[in-house]
């Protein structure tokens, strides 16, 4: 049964390309020659029905006044306030969510975790955060550790953090996931078949600050999509969800300390997404409900609220195909300050740890952690944890 399925998912866990110029000596997670070949050959033909890959910008248009330490611990710290403002009603019904949102008088700071919550939120205080950022943390340790993504060594982080942490809302897929990677089920092979949610989006972030600040092409994001998705998530909407989600932190990350979005961005976005799933199909997945159809269907609602958005995106729940459309949508109609782009998230329902987490990290690396308001900072766990991790990841980065 695992034969075929291995090979394919093989396909989507190559190495990394390097920058132009750079020996692939320093290449951590290779695979055997004649399938690199295989795959660079399937990438490289000359196919008319094959989708083009859009140029990544040049990486002299990168950084200007770019401070990485600032906007790495604002995509951290981002993370990790999205997610405590969501923690409250996590794992509540949709409408249950709405109802106390409203009864709330709607979500502005950080709060007690509300009735019916996940049986394993309900001791937190305001401020404290859950898996997402459990995770984008572990995560971010490893690539200060290995000065780089190395996939095996990501992999290891989720065991650690499934053995050590307290598992704050972790979902039935990321720990079954890991308790195959902790018994030796190699990386390719652990994550659940069909787990098509938003959970790998949520922890991808500082992997696609890597890869952008590295100067490598969107061919390496996707690869590195796939490799950390296929560890729980084996679906390609969990990819190519975390994939899109990674170019918007880099688009964060060229921003002039605020998210405006281009005018056309939202239209580049669905072509990303339909290249994507063409390079991933047939490799890891069934393409049932692809992102990219979801996209296109709200494509005319982008002048509409957040809480139209919502709704229009099947309730913006963990599913990749719900959650990762309604933030695109989100930040593609109209200019965003932190805390203005954080609250419309949380408060419009659905998945509010998970899609809050993603949205304040992209949010986080537009602004910079100085330009995050003080009064989420001064309240939340760990703060200070998470900025001297976040100076630690941008001296980790190599920018030579």
């Amino acid at each position: 049964m695992w034969g075929d399925s291995v090979r394919s998912v093989l396909a989507c866990c190559r190495a990394p390309r390097a920058r132009e110029g750079r020996a692939m000596k320093n290449a951590r997670h290779r695979l055997p020659t004649g399938l690199l070949e295989t795959l660079s050959a399937r990438r490289e033909a000359e196919d008319p029905g094959m989708l083009t890959m859009p140029e990544p910008a040049a990486s002299g248009q990168r950084r200007g006044a770019f401070k990485p330490s600032d906007r790495l611990t604002g995509l951290l710290l981002g993370c990790a306030i999205g997610d405590a403002l969501g923690m409250p009603v996590e794992g509540v019904e949709n409408d249950e969510i709405l109802r106390a949102i409203h009864r709330l008088g709607g979500i502005r700071d950080y709060l007690a975790p509300q009735p019916h919550v996940l049986r394993s939120l309900r001791r937190l205080r305001p401020g404290c955060w859950t898996d997402d950022t459990q995770l984008t943390l572990a995560i971010t340790r490893s690539l200060v550790r290995e000065r780089g993504v190395d996939h095996d060594a990501v992999a290891s982080a989720h065991v650690h953090a499934f053995e050590n942490f307290e598992l704050r809302g972790w979902d039935a897929t990321t720990k079954q996931s890991c308790r195959r990677l902790a018994q030796g089920t190699p990386r390719t092979r652990s994550g659940k078949l069909g787990g098509a949610a938003n959970a790998v989006a949520a922890k991808i972030a500082p992997i696609a600050a890597v890869s952008h600040l590295r100067g490598e092409d969107r061919a390496s994001l996707l690869d590195h999509c796939c490799a950390v998705s296929v560890m729980t998530h084996h679906d390609p909407r969990s990819a190519v969800g975390a994939y899109l989600v990674g170019l918007l932190v880099q688009d964060a990350l060229d921003a002039p300390r605020r998210w405006e979005p281009e005018a056309d961005r939202y239209e580049s976005l669905m072509e990303e997404a339909a290249w994507a799933e063409s390079e991933l199909a047939g490799t890891i997945g069934t393409t049932d409900e692809p992102i990219s159809q979801h996209l296109s269907e709200l494509s005319d609602a982008l002048d509409s609220d957040a809480d139209e958005l919502a709704e229009l995106s099947h309730g913006a729940t963990h599913h990749a195909w719900a959650s990762i459309p309604f933030i695109i949508a989100l930040l593609a109609s109209r200019p965003w300050e932190f805390e203005g782009g954080v609250l419309a998230t949380v408060n419009a329902g659905g998945d509010t740890d998970t899609n809050g987490a993603i949205v304040g990290s992209i949010l986080g690396a537009a602004c910079g952690a100085r330009r995050i308001p003080r009064r989420f900072v001064d309240k939340l766990e760990e703060a200070e944890m998470i900025r001297e991790l976040g100076h630690e990841f941008a001296v980790s980065v190599d920018f030579s």
